[in-house]
Parts: structure tokens; sequence; C-alpha cells
């Protein structure tokens, strides 16, 4: 079986397994108490409860399983294809969400989520990524771009603490998504360096700052659940994660994609259709759901913030 192929294969089965955990890790984000402060004794609270919450076990298992076979479409495959594959996780995190609650997703939902499928196909065969990388030797870019990828994470995790709502999910969903990027980026890093020198990896640094952004991941993938619907946040960091990887895999691992003709109109028509269908999930409301509240004015006492529904409101 050819590398792209199989890698293909494993990232579409991570993406189906990545769904699970989101329905039911966002379903257990629902159950517990709101993280109202980032002090030790609510952090402390937040992170028992949900250690404890069995939906949030089970679906860590299917993280777990879906992270080995991401690892291992990263290692067969380039990052511009395999990152953007697991978009089609939302076409089943959504409904199998709505399926937890015996709810019915509503046709536009579904509508738009397959907009987004579409766009994403579109990108993939007009951009046809390379099948064989090398990681660029220059360390200056890597290090820029980590340190926007930095500043990008802590702006958007700023702007959900200070908004409300689906904008507060939207918000941290995109700071989630580009921390799941640069997790992906190192998991390939670690992975390549694993098969080359498997001893190497225990004494190279980024062993260890893989372990430490991908447990931010996990932290901002509950807050950001917690902060609004699943059709806020989902949509955002499957849409952030993509996007961030294909300039990662561009400049840090020296992938190339087309940009000629007909392809580069069509890897454009491609991704504003994610950015369109994700941004239309985002804004969309269910039958029966509440309008998003508009967020208190900076420096409100926390009661007003509570009757606000407060910067991290579950859905």
């Amino acid at each position: 079986m050819a590398p792209v192929v199989a890698a293909t294969i494993a990232a579409l089965f991570a993406a189906a397994l990545f769904a699970a955990s989101t329905a039911l890790q966002h379903r257990s984000a629902t159950d517990i108490p709101k993280l109202r402060t980032l002090q030790r004794a609510d952090l402390s609270r937040f992170v028992g409860l949900t250690l404890r919450h069995p939906a949030w076990l089970i679906g860590t298992g299917a993280d777990v399983a879906g992270v080995g076979a991401h690892a291992f479409a990263l290692h067969s495959g380039p990052l511009t294809l395999v990152q953007p594959l697991l978009v089609t996780g939302v076409v089943f995190a959504l409904p199998l969400r709505q399926w937890i609650d015996k709810r019915r997703p509503g046709m536009r939902e579904l509508g738009f989520a397959l907009l987004l499928a579409a766009g994403l196909a579109t990108f993939l065969i007009a951009a046809t990524p390379a099948s064989t990388v090398t990681a660029a030797a220059d360390r200056l870019p890597a290090v820029i771009c980590a340190s926007v990828l930095a500043l990008l994470t802590a702006g958007f995790i700023w702007l959900g603490r200070h908004t409300g709502g689906s904008r507060a999910a939207l918000s941290l969903g995109v700071a989630t998504g580009l921390t799941f990027a640069a997790t992906a980026a190192l998991i390939k890093t670690v992975t390549q360096t694993l098969t080359q020198h498997p001893a190497a990896v225990f004494i190279a640094w980024p062993f260890y700052v893989l372990i430490a952004v991908g447990l931010l991941g996990l932290f901002l993938n509950q807050v950001a659940f917690q902060a609004g619907p699943l059709r806020a946040s989902l949509p955002a960091m499957v849409t952030a994660d993509p996007l961030a990887s294909l300039v990662i895999g561009v400049v840090i691992y020296d992938e190339t994609l087309r940009t000629t003709g007909w392809a580069l109109s069509g890897e454009v028509i491609g991704l504003a259709a994610v950015v369109v269908g994700a941004v239309a999930l985002s804004r969309a409301q269910q039958p029966g759901e509440p309008a998003d509240r508009e967020p208190p004015r900076p420096g409100a006492p926390p009661m007003v913030r509570e009757l606000h529904g407060g910067h991290m409101s579950a859905s």
C-alpha cells in the first residue's frame, strides 16, 4: 500500500475516533460545574470532576486510539494531507452529540457540515500534497512560526475569556485548534526521531514539549466545550487546525502544494467553503436554544458575570 494511501486511511480512521471522543468529552463538559476562575481550588475541582466522569474516560480512550492512528498517518504522509482530513470528524461528531442527547440534528446544521467536508475534498483534490517531505534544516522559520502560533493562541484564549456564549466557544475553539496543529507537528517530529534513533527521543526537547502542548490542548478542549454549544467550538477547532497545519507543513517541513492554474483556484474555493461552513455552524441556533447573551463589561463583579452567563457557560 502506498504511503499516501495508508496515511489517508489512517487519518480518516483517526477522524472517526476523534469524533466519538469529541461528542463524549463535550457531554462530560456540560455535566460538570462550570470553571469560572483559574484559581487553584477551582482548577483542581474542575480537573478532578473531569477525570472521574465516565463519558470523559470513554472519550479519552477513543482519543488515545485516535492519537495512535493520527501518529501513523503523520509518519506515513505529509502534514498538509493528514491535518485537513481530520476536518471530516465534524460530520460525525455533530450528529453523534445530538444522538447522545436524544435530539435530531437540524438539516441546516448537517448541510453546513457537509459543505465544510465538501470544501475539504475540493481543497485536497486541487492541492495534491507531496507524498514525501523532509524537515527544513533552517531553524529560524520554525522559531518564527512557533512564536506566531503561541501569540495567536494566547490572543484567542484572552478573547474567549472576555466574551460569552457561542463567541467564547468559537474563540476558545480556535485556540484549541492552533494547539492541536502544534501537537501534530511535534508528533511528526517525534515519530521521525523514534524510527531513526529510538533512544534519542527521550533526550531531545520535542518529546517533552509535545507532552506539555498536548496537556494544554486537552485542557483548552474541555474549557472550549464548556464555553458554549458544540456547533460553535468544534467547527472552529477543525478549521483552525488544518489551516495552521498547512502553514507549519510548508514553512517548517518544506512540504509543497500545487499553486498553478486551476489548482490554486480550487484550493481557495475549497478553503473558503471550509471557513463558510464552520462560521455558519457556529452561528446556527437550534430550536429552543437560548440566544447568546452580551458579555459583561470588564471589571464587573462575579454576580454580574454569572447573570450574564459568565465567560465559560455550558451549552
